[in-house]
């Protein structure tokens, strides 16, 4: 049986295969993170997450080791202080949970959630915004979360594992880079014409047909079903969190008609209405399911391990 360090490293090295930026970058990246912390210094130096050094995805981490062999996972969307008092009254009631994976990050990757949002510009620039254009949305919002994530309590999720002795990880942009991709090879697949298709199309997704179950399934957030799709663009599905409205404004200028997204903020929708830009939520909930389902499947085929799902997590495996 592996032990929870093997099966994250085996999701950094599957995050990197889905990454929508080239091998290339990935390791240019490694690379400069390197050289600063060989020329670190003092507690710096001394406190420095070296897990950065080999992998490019800082919200995504283990957060409690542990130590032991790994045979049943609880999976949820977020694992959070009261999601391990459950899992630890479970296996009170025998249920025998070694272990728990979240997607959203807690602890350390939650405060470095920001260093994660550089991916959107590379996202942005394959949809056709231009790379100066791309960094001028990216970088003030990264900036942004990084302030807003600050004064968390990061230590209280990893305390509590280590207290009730949890093994404990989050693979978010590691998962989210899987939803991406499966996303955008899908609806190109499918070509809808309209909103609606575009919805219906979504709704092949076993996940997305299961979360109509929670009434939080795909909608129509800005235009009409009736209206023509366009050109279409998977964006916000990767890269940290979503981005402010004045990515509208860019969408215009590159000509693209319909965002199809996981979430949206209440801004961005107003600023798509006033510009005649679609906007479609997929939902967040069947999107972050869908990204862990599609990794989990490569884990179970490299690992003999069980799921259990909570936290609104919906386990679907394919082929």
């Amino acid at each position: 049986m592996p032990k929870l360090d093997e099966i994250y490293n085996f999701a950094v090295e599957e995050g990197k295969r889905e990454d929508p930026r080239d091998e290339e970058k990935i390791k240019e990246i490694l690379e400069k993170r390197k050289e600063k912390y060989e020329e670190m210094e003092g507690k710096k130096k001394e406190h420095y997450d070296k897990d950065r050094l080999e992998n490019p995805f800082d919200d995504s981490k283990v957060i409690y080791a542990g130590g032991r062999e790994v045979e049943k996972i609880a999976v949820g969307i977020d694992i959070e202080t009261q999601d391990l008092i459950l899992i630890d009254r479970l296996n009170e009631k025998g249920e025998g949970i070694d272990a728990a994976f979240g997607d959203h990050p807690e602890g350390r990757a939650l405060a470095n959630l920001h260093n994660v949002m550089g991916l959107q510009v590379d996202t942005l620039e394959q949809a056709g915004i231009p790379v100066s254009q791309a960094e001028g949305i990216v970088r003030p919002r990264a900036e942004e979360v990084k302030k807003g994530v600050h004064a968390s309590n990061h230590p209280r999720a990893p305390q509590t594992a280590e207290l009730l002795d949890i093994p404990f990880m989050t693979l978010h942009t590691i998962c989210d880079n899987h939803a991406y991709q499966f996303m955008k090879d899908h609806l190109k697949k499918e070509d809808p014409e309209t909103l609606g298709d575009v919805v219906d199309t979504v709704l092949q997704i076993p996940e997305y047909e299961w979360s109509l179950d929670y009434d939080m399934g795909p909608e129509v957030f800005a235009g009409s079903k009736d209206n023509r799709a366009g050109k279409i663009e998977v964006l916000g599905f990767t890269g940290g969190t979503s981005l402010k409205e004045d990515l509208i404004e860019k969408m215009v200028e590159s000509g693209i008609d319909t965002l199809v997204v996981m979430h949206a903020p209440k801004k961005q929708i107003e600023k798509a209405k006033e510009e005649n830009i679609n906007i479609i939520s997929a939902g967040h909930m069947p999107s972050d399911s869908l990204g862990i389902n599609l990794l989990l499947d490569k884990v179970q085929e490299e690992f003999d391990v069980e799921i259990l799902e909570l936290s609104g997590f919906k386990r679907v495996e394919r082929d």
